[in-house]
């Protein structure tokens, strides 16, 4: 019997995934930011009450996008540099041939 260790070749999938989750987060609080605050400035230069949203509210809206925005940036970073020490530890592990 063989004691050769059968290797699974590295996805490089999941050291593109982290990076991708980062972009969308920092898209999505900067669509927020000016988005939702242009949309608000708009519904009162307009005199369309029945939707708007007051500024204390959007406020913590935003305040928690971005907690959940720096959260979601570190965790990603975090398995990020797992995975690209995990590809490095694999790379060097390989005999030369």
């Amino acid at each position: 019997m063989s004691t050769r260790i059968a290797r699974r070749r590295f996805s490089y999938s999941r050291l593109i995934a982290p990076l991708l989750l980062v972009l969308f987060a920092v898209g999505w609080y900067q669509f927020s930011a000016v988005y939702i605050q242009g949309a608000d400035n708009q519904l009162v230069a307009n005199n369309n009450l029945a939707v708007y949203v007051p500024v204390q509210q959007v406020q913590g809206y935003l305040a928690a996008l971005l907690d959940a925005t720096y959260l979601t940036v570190s965790a990603g970073l975090i398995v990020f540099a797992y995975y690209l020490a995990k590809l490095i530890r694999i790379g060097r592990a390989r005999p030369t041939e």
